[in-house]
């Protein structure tokens, strides 16, 4: 095996996914100045919970499928099985989406009083549940295109959704002035346009075919997964929800706008899982697997770490450039949740060996574990440092599920990893990047401090070797290269 070579593809195909994340989720990331302009603050705290519990609601609804999907896929061992399990997992995901939109629609009274605080709210509830169906084929069009490595049409359609759901938000919230449901309604034709157009992109992949093996095969696989999303829902929810039970939709709101630095590095990060699901599977059968895996986790340590390091940085810069001075508060927690990010991509080159032995009910644990994590860290410090201890709360809970992850993936299936290492990094870039908020000050000089402190990231990342095999694999895999 070249080991420069696969790594070429692996970047490769990591910029390309890349390309599509930020091309999409970009333009949405673009309508923050306007909605903290356009809407009160109350109100951008109510649309930004209902989008990110939809969110959390959608982890579970998957089922575990995306990832039962790219496990199984290459293993068919023809064009029409490869068929009949993409149209088994279609069929699969239509009937639980239009279900859980009924149930979750009927419910919204009730959640709307115990969730966001008042039965008023049950409208955008309602609105909320009618776009999950879409998103969740969207979601699906996207693993289709991803495990039959369409990459351009994975770009194409993630820009659709973004020009799509934009271009509606801004028309119904500035053109008809419909506020928070503009926003929800935007997400909602936008969804239904995009999985339009993901129908039209994976025609050739959907047929009328039905196998109840093939999609017994999967779900075996993905539903001990389901348990898995549920705590990661938590990992994901908690955090407002803790903040709104001991603040207000003001503060809920200002956090609303620090989780953008959550999903700027999330962008980077999700282009590197995309890539390499698929890539990590066709090669894991490959001699010196081990090796290149470990390297892979090395170097996306690093990178991911030194590109959360600058984003926490200088998110007082971006704040002030993004949204009005109401939401000035939202740099503080702008820094763990941008390693928060780096900690969620870690998971899944963590996990690794995991889904490689077939051992996916182990999740399980690690996932509820780092749930538990989440949830007393928020309990523990929301209440005192509000969005930054809310923040915190939620890196710790990512951290934990990596963390527990490797340990167990270990065990069943072990990689040369360099875990002690890898984790001396994560929290190497993470205690510059607080103390050098702490201790720069206002104007130029504060600049000078958060540039050294990079400075000293790149450094600590080069002492430690971590792009070549003595500083990436362990020194006793590195001769056979397991």
């Amino acid at each position: 095996m070249n080991i420069r070579e696969q790594l070429r593809r692996l970047s490769g195909d990591s910029l390309i996914y890349g390309l599509g994340q930020v091309l999409g989720k970009g333009v949405n990331l673009l309508l923050v100045p306007v909605l903290v302009r356009a809407l009160l603050q109350q109100q951008f705290g109510v649309s930004d919970l209902v989008l990110s519990y939809s969110a959390s609601v959608l982890l579970v609804l998957v089922f575990g499928m995306d990832s039962a999907l790219a496990r199984f896929f290459y293993e068919q061992p023809d064009r029409e099985a490869r068929i009949r399990m993409v149209s088994s997992s279609f069929v699969f995901r239509l009937l639980v989406g239009g279900s859980a939109a009924a149930i979750l629609a009927l419910s919204a009274p009730w959640l709307a009083s115990h969730v966001l605080g008042g039965a008023a709210y049950a409208k955008y509830l309602r609105i909320g549940a009618m776009t999950l169906p879409f998103t969740l084929f969207c979601l699906f069009s996207n693993d289709v295109l991803r495990v039959t490595f369409q990459p351009w049409k994975f770009i194409a359609l993630n820009v659709t959704q973004a020009v799509l759901v934009g271009g509606l938000t801004l028309y119904f919230v500035i053109g008809k002035h419909l506020g928070v449901a503009g926003v929800l309604y935007g997400k909602l034709l936008g969804d239904a346009g995009t999985a339009c157009v993901g129908l039209v992109f994976c025609r050739h992949s959907l047929k009328p075919r039905f196998s109840r093996t093939l999609l017994r095969q999967m779900f075996r696989y993905g539903a001990p997964l389901m348990p898995v999303s549920f705590a990661y829902g938590i990992i994901s929810s908690v955090d407002r929800y803790t903040l709104q039970q001991h603040s207000n939709l003001e503060t809920v709101a200002v956090y609303g706008v620090a989780m953008k630095f959550f999903a700027v590095v999330t962008m980077a990060v999700s282009a590197f899982q995309l890539a390499f699901g698929p890539w990590a599977f066709a090669q894991a059968k490959q001699p010196g697997s081990g090796l290149l895996f470990a390297r892979v986790f090395a170097l996306y340590v690093a990178v991911a770490s030194f590109g959360a390091l600058a984003c926490g940085l200088f998110a007082p810069t971006i704040v002030g450039l993004l949204a009005t001075k109401s939401y000035a508060a939202a740099a503080a927690p702008a820094l763990w949740l941008a390693f928060a990010a780096v900690a969620q991509g870690a998971y899944y080159v963590a996990a690794l060996g995991i889904n490689l032995s077939l051992r996916t009910p182990l999740i399980v644990w690690t996932a509820g574990g780092a749930a538990l994590v989440a949830t007393l860290a928020n309990l523990v410090l929301t209440p005192r440092y509000g969005a930054q201890g809310a923040a915190a709360a939620t890196c710790m809970g990512y951290a934990s599920s990596a963390v527990f992850a490797y340990i167990v993936a270990q065990r069943v299936h072990p990689l040369p990893y360099r875990g002690a290492r890898l984790a001396l990094l994560f929290l190497g870039a993470l205690g510059l990047g607080v103390a050098a908020v702490r201790l720069a000050p206002p104007g130029v000089g504060g600049v000078g401090v958060k540039v050294a402190a990079l400075a000293l990231f790149a450094g600590l990342a080069w002492r430690l070797e971590v792009w070549t095999d003595r500083g990436a694999v362990k020194h006793r895999a590195r001769p056979f290269a397991q």
